[in-house]
């Protein structure tokens, strides 16, 4: 069979590994998360790896490794000074605080459960669950998280999660994604390209003002160079998809439309580029940008889809 599922245990972390062995690629699915912590590629004769993934030697640090790849709900990026009113009550988030605020909720490290896998001539697949009983006080609205990956011919992969309201009154919901790209060189090298309605204004504790700026420099692509971005833009409603390219790969993201907004950040070793797919603002609990309220027993679907081509 073209498509095979391998799991295994590295350092008392779970992962589930989908493989297209016709094509020689592997991805790592982490249950702690969910996450995708590495998408390899053989070609040429060489290993090509195109996430910047989570050292398992420090697996219990997200936080101190940059949230590399991480699941951010119920909110995120920054949400101001962890605080937020939902139905006329205040309510303080416990998890973690960069400087004055929270940032990227509080599943990036949830333990999740395998509910199915499947793996045929087509595609490979994993399905898994966290059932979320409202433990942190700033959040104490229960919810069931599913994340389906898929790897997929022609080396795509895509995630869907969705998010089921068990709680009895509605709940806030922002939904995104945290991974670091790499095409195997600096990204310095690398051209991006994507269409959006412009770049939101951010203060100086990265939160979005309300205005949004007029920037259109990727629209037809434009290399990175020694561009340092910390920025967020708001997508264009009739194509959201973006593109990471260098001489020798095309990186494919096409988000659903329920992930209108694009977070970019590029670390200090420029060896990668975090390139987010939101369903909301940061801190959108209290500026409403991109807010879903999820009624109860309802619930919401993201999508993202990712693709690899070898020019």
């Amino acid at each position: 069979m073209r498509f095979q599922i391998k799991q295994n245990t590295i350092n008392h972390v779970a992962l589930i590994q989908l493989i297209d062995i016709e094509l020689g690629v592997t991805i790592d699915i982490l249950t702690k998360g969910a996450l995708l912590n590495s998408w390899c590629l053989g070609h040429g004769g060489e290993s090509h790896q195109f996430i910047m993934g989570n050292d398992l030697n420090a697996a219990n640090e997200f936080e101190g490794q940059g949230f590399r790849s991480a699941k951010m709900s119920p909110y995120v990026c920054r949400l101001y000074k962890g605080q937020y009113m939902h139905l006329n009550t205040t309510y303080t988030m416990d998890r973690f605080y960069m400087g004055a605020h929270a940032i990227h909720g509080i599943m990036y490290d949830a333990e999740f459960v395998t509910l199915a896998t499947e793996a045929n001539e087509q595609q490979a697949s994993v399905n898994l669950v966290n059932h979320y009983l409202g433990s942190d006080k700033g959040y104490p609205f229960p919810f069931t998280m599913q994340v389906k990956w898929t790897l997929e011919k022609n080396n795509k992969v895509s995630v869907q999660t969705t998010i089921i309201n068990e709680a009895g009154l509605p709940i806030p919901i922002v939904d995104g994604w945290h991974p670091y790209f790499t095409l195997g060189e600096s990204i310095d090298n690398c051209t991006l390209q994507f269409l959006s309605n412009g770049k939101m204004e951010y203060d100086g504790d990265l939160l979005p003002t309300g205005n949004i700026i007029e920037d259109d420099r990727f629209s037809k692509g434009l290399k990175i160079g020694h561009l340092q971005l910390d920025d967020g833009y708001e997508l264009s409603a009739e194509n959201s998809s973006c593109t990471l390219q260098n001489e020798q790969f095309i990186l494919k993201i096409n988000p659903s439309s329920l992930y209108p907004y694009l977070q970019l950040y590029t670390p200090p070793d420029r060896k990668s580029i975090a390139i987010e797919n939101l369903s909301g603002a940061p801190n959108a609990f209290n500026n409403k940008m991109g807010l879903h309220i999820v009624k109860p027993q309802e619930n919401i679907v993201f999508e993202t889809c990712y693709q690899v081509v070898v020019k």
